[in-house]
């Protein structure tokens, strides 16, 4: 969303956004207005709702850009368009937890909402299928717009630069994953790769960026596989130490697996790595399948089939031509197609 702020703001369009939280010192810095609000979350929501209709009713609002059917779903009595970004993991699958009170009542409440809405922006056609499948979404208020990207290449020092140096001194081949430490994002797939590859390539190091609940379970199983030489964690890292990390591998890897509700909607990640010039192994999950393009910007693997994901990281590891030919042609189509001077013209053609 500020990705998309920055570009409508950018592109001269007057742009106000209502967010969480408390005011923040760098809220100043920005090109467009920001808004804030703190409290209780339903309480929150309504008076944000009540906000945004008097701004409606007092200056011309070409359009409403929500993040979520939840942050429309007080909003009533409002004319100016209203268009809402879907993500997929917000939507509940069809048959599952089909006697569940909780995912029928939010399923009322999301099909409700979108009622209201003049446009649905879906992050991938998976997002758009599952919509369709599981509320019954007219086809026709749907349209696909995958994400843009940021990148904060200009912002990198010299710091970031020793960092990084230190960090992959002597390293070789480097693979790595940026993702929440949760189990669906499939790092365990990895670690089993690793483990098969750390006696040819005894420098081999797997990067890990991120934190999360599966932190614990993540060192479990890296102590088992005897690989701790070869897996770094590094927390959440800065987007300049991002842009530095991403420059230097060789490899982007994240496998994910379906857990419960839980799916990867699109996978900007694999859009972040294309960006850098390294090719992504990803897998047959959600909506990835729109994020890398197989055998042209990367590899997509069966989702779960430990083998299968094995084999693939094998393959780049050991193919640099291949490689290589992939990392090209994702830098190539994420720099044509991905960045927010191009991508918000599709979101403002919404309106």
């Amino acid at each position: 969303m500020t990705g998309m702020a920055e570009a409508m703001s950018h592109h001269g369009e007057d742009v106000t956004v209502l967010a969480d939280g408390l005011n923040h010192k760098d809220d100043k810095e920005k090109n467009y207005q920001i808004i804030r609000f703190s409290g209780w979350k339903p309480l929150r929501r309504l008076r944000k709702a009540k906000f945004l209709k008097k701004i409606c009713e007092e200056k011309d609002v070409k359009a409403i850009y929500a993040d979520s059917w939840k942050s429309v779903e007080y909003i009533n009595e409002i004319k100016t368009k209203i268009i809402v970004l879907a993500h997929g993991t917000e939507i509940p699958k069809k048959n599952k937890s089909l006697f569940s009170f909780n995912n029928r009542y939010k399923k009322i409440r999301i099909i409700s909402t979108y009622q209201k809405v003049h446009k649905i922006i879906a992050n991938s056609n998976y997002t758009k299928d599952l919509m369709i499948a599981s509320l019954n979404v007219d086809k026709k208020i749907i349209k696909i717009i995958h994400p843009g990207i940021d990148v904060y290449e200009k912002f990198i020092t010299t710091k970031d630069q020793i960092y990084t140096q230190q960090l992959l001194r002597n390293k070789s081949p480097i693979i790595i994953t940026l993702a929440r430490l949760e189990e669906r994002k499939g790092h365990v797939f990895i670690l089993h790769a690793i483990k098969e590859l750390k006696e040819e390539y005894p420098n081999i190091l797997y990067l890990i960026a991120g934190n999360g609940p599966y932190l614990s379970q993540l060192k479990t199983y890296i102590n088992k596989l005897d690989i701790e030489m070869h897996v770094k964690f590094l927390d959440w890292i800065t987007e300049p130490e991002k842009s530095l990390l991403l420059k230097n591998s060789d490899i982007f890897a994240m496998t994910p697996v379906e857990v419960g509700e839980s799916v990867e909607g699109f996978g900007m990640a694999y859009i972040d790595a294309a960006f850098h010039g390294i090719p992504s192994i990803g897998s047959d999950s959600g909506g990835i399948s729109d994020a890398i393009l197989e055998n042209e910007t990367g590899l997509i693997c069966k989702s779960g089939d430990q083998k299968n994901i094995t084999d693939n990281v094998k393959l780049l590891v050991k193919n640099s031509v291949l490689r290589k030919k992939l990392g090209k042609n994702g830098q190539k189509l994420a720099r044509n197609k991905y960045s927010w001077n191009k991508k918000i013209i599709e979101y403002l053609e919404t309106i």
